[in-house]
C-alpha cells in the first residue's frame, strides 16, 4: 500500500535579517517568528515544504539543503550580486527596481525546475508575487500572499508622495491580481483601510494580530546580575527601547527626551537594543546633546535573548512615528513592562492609558520626558501599570503556536475548496 501524498506547500521569499544566514549557519533561524515559524508548522501538519529563497549566497553553497527537521531550501543569488549589495548597504535599493523583471525570470526558471509541484504557492511580502501566479495558473495551484504590515496607506493617504508611491506600487497593485488569500498583519499600519479602497474581496482576506511567546516575563529573574554583567549600575532608573533603528522608529525622540529626564533623574540610562542603518547617527546624535554617557547601545540581540532586557528594564518606551501596534509593544507587555507609548496606528486596540500602559496622545510626542519623569518618580504606579500589561496580554494575545495554527486551518480549507 502506497504511504498517502503529502500536500507540497511553496514558498517564495527575498532575504530576511537573521533567518536566511542563520539556516545557512546551521542555527534556528531567528527573526520575526511567523516566518520561519510557519514552514515548521505545515511541517508538523503532514506538509511537504520547499523555501524558495534569493540572498547572497557564499561561494560553494549548495543549491539545496534540507534543514529545520525537513524543510527543502532551494537558494538563488541575487543577480549583479555586488552592485545590489552596494545598494542595500547605501539604502539606495529603489534604484535596482530596473533589475525586477530578471529577477522573477530568474526565480521562476528555478522554481519550475524543481520536480515538485505546489499544491499552494505562499508568497511571503509581494516581492515574487508575479512568480506566484505564473505557478498558480500553470500548476492549478492555490496562491496566497502574506505582508507583514505595509507603508501604503502612509504614503497614499498621508504623505502623499509620488516617488514613495511609484517604488511601493507593486505592494498596491498585487492587491488586484486574482489571489485565493491574502493574510496582512493588523500592525497598525492600517493594511485593511488599503483592501476596502481597492475593492479587493474580503472573505479572502485575513487581518490578524501576531502571536507572542507567553513566556516572556521571568518570575525569577536575577536583574542585578543582569545589569551588572552589561556594566549598568542596578540602582539606575533603566529606561529602554528596542527595534530597527531605522528613520520611522524615531529613536532619536527618545534620546532628545534624556536631558531633561536626567536633570530630574540623573542616575537615568537608556538601553538601545538593536541594530540598522541609523546607528551611527543616533549615536553621534546622543553625543551632541551630551547624553552619550547615559545612553547604551547595544546592537542586535538573537530573539530569544530580548525577554532578559524587557524584564531588566523599568520603564519601556516606544514612540514610533508609522504605528507602535507592532511585535515590540506586544511583546513588552506580555513582559510586564511598564511602558510609555504614543497612539499612533491603532496603538490603543491593545494599549489603554493609564490601564495598561501610559499612551501620550498623538500630538503629545514631546512630552516624553514629563511622561518618564512622572512614571520614574512614582514606583507604585509603574508597578500598577506593569501588573495590568501581563494581566491583559494573557487574556488578550494568542501564542504563536495558535497564530500559526489559525494559518495553516485557512491554507487546509483553501486545499478543499
Amino acid at each position: 500500500m502506497k504511504p498517502e501524498k503529502k500536500p507540497v506547500i511553496f514558498f517564495l521569499s527575498g532575504q530576511w535579517k537573521n533567518i536566511d544566514e542563520n539556516i545557512r549557519r546551521g542555527e534556528r533561524p531567528g527573526g520575526v517568528p511567523s516566518v520561519a515559524g510557519i514552514w515548521e508548522t505545515c511541517l508538523k501538519k503532514g506538509f511537504e515544504c520547499h523555501v524558495f529563497m534569493m540572498t547572497y549566497t557564499e561561494d560553494g553553497w549548495p543549491r539545496k539543503t534540507e534543514e529545520l527537521g525537513g524543510v527543502t531550501f532551494h537558494w538563488m543569488d541575487f543577480p549583479f550580486r555586488r552592485l545590489t549589495r552596494w545598494l542595500q548597504n547605501h539604502n539606495l535599493m529603489g534604484l535596482v527596481k530596473p533589475l525586477w523583471l530578471i529577477w522573477q525570470f530568474q526565480f521562476l526558471i528555478r522554481v519550475l525546475l524543481t520536480k515538485a509541484k505546489p499544491d499552494v504557492v505562499y508568497c511571503m511580502r509581494t516581492s515574487f508575487v508575479i512568480v506566484g501566479l505564473i505557478l498558480k495558473l500553470f500548476y492549478r495551484s492555490k496562491l496566497i500572499v502574506r505582508i507583514y504590515g505595509t507603508f501604503l496607506y502612509q504614503y497614499w493617504f498621508e504623505e502623499k508622495n509620488w516617488l514613495r508611491r511609484i517604488s511601493n506600487l507593486g505592494g498596491l497593485l498585487a492587491h488586484k491580481l486574482p489571489l485565493d488569500l491574502l493574510i496582512m498583519t493588523n500592525d497598525g499600519t492600517r493594511g485593511d483601510k488599503i483592501a476596502e479602497w481597492v475593492n479587493f474581496p474580503m472573505d479572502k482576506y485575513r487581518f490578524w494580530i501576531n502571536g507572542v511567546n507567553k513566556d516572556m516575563k521571568m518570575e525569577s529573574f536575577d536583574r542585578d546580575s543582569f545589569l551588572k554583567d552589561k556594566n549598568i549600575d542596578p540602582k539606575s532608573l533603566v529606561l529602554m527601547t528596542l527595534g530597527r533603528l531605522t528613520f520611522w522608529k524615531r529613536i532619536d525622540r527618545v534620546i532628545d527626551a534624556m536631558p531633561e529626564i536626567l536633570k530630574t533623574i540623573p542616575e537615568a540610562k537608556l538601553v538601545i537594543v538593536g541594530d540598522g542603518e541609523l546607528k551611527t547617527d543616533l549615536e553621534r546624535h546622543a553625543s551632541e546633546v551630551g547624553v552619550s554617557d547615559s545612553v547604551i547601545f547595544v546592537g542586535a540581540v538573537p530573539h530569544h535573548q530580548i525577554k532578559e532586557y524587557l524584564n531588566a528594564c523599568d520603564i519601556f518606551v516606544i514612540n514610533n512615528d508609522l504605528t507602535n501596534m507592532c511585535n515590540t509593544l506586544i511583546e513588552s507587555l506580555t513582559s510586564g513592562c511598564c511602558v510609555v507609548t504614543r497612539d499612533v496606528g491603532s496603538t490603543t486596540e491593545i494599549a489603554t492609558d493609564g490601564k495598561n500602559a501610559y499612551v501620550l496622545k498623538p500630538e503629545e510626542a514631546d512630552n516624553l520626558a514629563d511622561a518618564v519623569i512622572e512614571l520614574g518618580l512614582n514606583s507604585p504606579e509603574r508597578e500598577r501599570l506593569s501588573n495590568a500589561a501581563y494581566e491583559d496580554a494573557m487574556q488578550r494575545f494568542q501564542t504563536w503556536d495558535e497564530r500559526l495554527l489559525m494559518e495553516v486551518d485557512e491554507i487546509k480549507t483553501l486545499m478543499s475548496s
